[in-house]
């Protein structure tokens, strides 16, 4: 229970001093970027970024910033569990949708930057590039595959330990 208190106490100082002046900071650039765009030339100083048009360089912006809310919010899934692992309720029907969620989330991050990857070499680059070893990217794939798996076992729990819990 102590290195759950370290984790959950962890997590919350990352969320605080990261997330979420990433949030306000990112917000207020990806507005920012549409009323002046040569702040995105310091942002994409890159040989193949720097040939693209300014709405090609906001969209790419405002993807990224998309992809990066959404990883915030996969993180603040994994910190609404912990508060149910400290009231010791592991079994909750909240943190079983919660691991589903997230598990599906990070799969769609990780399909589509391994996807996005793949064509932006071929199109900005002119490479056709195939990466078979590992990627943060896979490994997120790898991660929302653990997630589901772990709702499953989850739900197998609940439900065992409610079959107990009738059990005379």
């Amino acid at each position: 229970m102590r290195t759950l208190s370290i984790l959950k106490s962890l997590v919350d100082f990352i969320w605080i001093v990261t997330c979420i002046p990433f949030l306000i900071f990112g917000f207020a650039f990806i507005i920012y970027m549409f009323f002046d765009s040569s702040i995105l030339d310091s942002l994409y100083s890159n040989v193949y970024v720097s040939q693209i048009s300014v709405w090609q360089k906001q969209f790419l912006a405002f993807f990224t910033f998309v992809y990066v809310c959404a990883s915030v919010y996969v993180f603040y899934l994994f910190r609404k569990t912990l508060r149910f692992f400290l009231q010791a309720k592991p079994f909750d029907s909240v943190v079983i949708d919660t691991y589903k969620i997230m598990g599906k989330l990070l799969i769609v991050l990780g399909l589509s930057a391994i996807v996005l990857m793949f064509f932006g070499r071929l199109l900005l680059e002119n490479r056709f590039v195939i990466h078979l070893g590992i990627t943060p990217y896979l490994m997120l794939l790898c991660l929302g595959l653990f997630f589901l798996v772990l709702s499953e076992c989850f739900k197998i729990a609940k439900h065992a330990k409610e079959e107990n819990d009738l059990t005379i």
